[in-house]
Parts: structure tokens; C-alpha cells; sequence
């Protein structure tokens, strides 16, 4: 499976760094990051590293809490207009956000590792994302990334509501593998389990 692997001074540019497990960490002190809301709720880690706002490809921004708000699942998109792996594979994500529009249960928030705000923005309004992003500016973004993301991208991420990473585009044994680079199965595997899993909840009387 094809994708790109960040260098050290890409990684060190952005501030991505492949973490040692796919748990949800405190967030780091960040003296520029402003005073949020204390989260409470379902994914309440999760926003708590987002910050306040998310927003979409317009420029829009949302509350964070009100986007997270009585989602079972967070898919986390870790990606970059200038990954071509990337690029190719967001059309399909777009495609099912699209189809799922009305769904209740849950949400895709895009992570981005482009190197400008211009780029990132561009990137969704040509993409035609119908999801919301983590402001390129947020020093959410590296928190996120620590806590959740390998050192490749494409990288798609299954959040449950107490923050644990249930599947992503590393795997080993079943289990999520960031920490491990040769793990890598791509986010078409993620994406196909996660329309799994809401089927088998529809089965049994879950709502979507």
C-alpha cells in the first residue's frame, strides 16, 4: 500500500510525530493555545485538543463540542494536499461523507499537514470536503497528531467516544499500530470496516 512517510524535518516543520500508542494523552501546554471550555461528554479528550473550533471548507468556523456532540465515532483524517496517496484516496471519503450527510452518529474531522492556511483551505474547497478540519493555526493539530497519528499519511482514524483509537491505517494483530511503519494497510481498509460497523449497529437497532 502506497503512501508517504514524513521526514524528520517534515515531521519537525509540522509538528508530527509518530506516538507510542493510540491513546488519547493530556494535551501539551501551549502558551499561545486560548482558554477553551472545559469538555465534558463524549469525546471530551478529543476536544479538549481540538480547542473551541473547527471549521469547514467555506471558512466557517464551529463549536467544537456542538460538532461532537452525541457522536458515537470520530474519524480522524490525517492528510496533505501535496500527498498524492492522499489525494487520491479523499474522493472517496468525500463520497461517503456525502452519501451519509444526515448521519447522526458520527463525524469526519480532517487533520491537516500542509504547509500554509491558503494551502490547507484550497485543498478542502477543491476537494469539495464536506467535513470540518482543525483550524491550520490550532495547537490542537499537534496534539492530535502525537496522540493519534504514524508517520504516514493517508492516514484514517476510528475514534470511540472515550477517545480510543478502534482501527486506523496501521495494524498489527488487529490492533492499531501507529508506532510501527511497516504496519501501514491504508485508509481504504479503515473506511470499508467503519461502513461495516455502522451496518451491523443498524442491525441491531442503531441509529445512523
Amino acid at each position: 500500500m502506497r503512501h508517504v512517510i514524513l521526514t524528520l524535518a517534515t515531521t519537525t516543520l509540522l509538528g508530527f510525530a509518530a506516538p507510542t500508542n493510540a491513546q488519547a494523552p493530556a494535551p501539551a501546554k501551549d502558551k499561545d493555545r486560548p482558554a477553551a471550555k472545559a469538555p465534558t461528554g463524549e469525546h471530551a479528550k478529543l476536544a479538549e485538543m481540538i480547542g473551541d473550533t473547527l471549521v469547514d471548507m467555506s471558512g466557517k468556523k464551529h463549536d467544537t463540542t456542538k460538532v461532537l456532540e452525541g457522536r458515537k465515532n470520530v474519524l480522524i483524517y490525517f492528510t496533505a494536499s501535496w500527498c498524492g496517496p492522499c489525494v487520491r484516496f479523499t474522493p472517496d471519503l468525500v463520497a461517503f461523507a456525502n452519501q451519509t450527510k444526515d448521519a447522526k452518529d458520527f463525524v469526519v474531522i480532517m487533520v491537516g499537514s500542509d504547509r500554509t492556511a491558503k494551502a490547507q483551505n484550497d485543498y478542502m474547497k477543491k476537494s469539495k470536503m464536506p467535513f470540518y478540519a482543525v483550524p491550520f493555526e490550532a495547537p490542537g493539530g499537534k496534539d492530535i497528531k502525537r496522540a493519534y497519528a504514524g508517520r504516514g499519511i493517508p492516514n484514517l482514524v476510528i475514534l470511540d467516544e472515550e477517545g480510543k483509537a478502534l482501527k486506523g491505517s496501521y495494524e498489527t494483530d488487529g490492533r492499531y499500530s501507529p508506532e510501527n511503519n511497516n504496519s501501514y494497510i491504508g485508509p481504504q481498509p479503515v473506511l470499508a470496516s467503519f461502513k461495516e460497523m455502522r451496518k451491523n449497529a443498524k442491525m441491531k437497532g442503531g441509529k445512523g
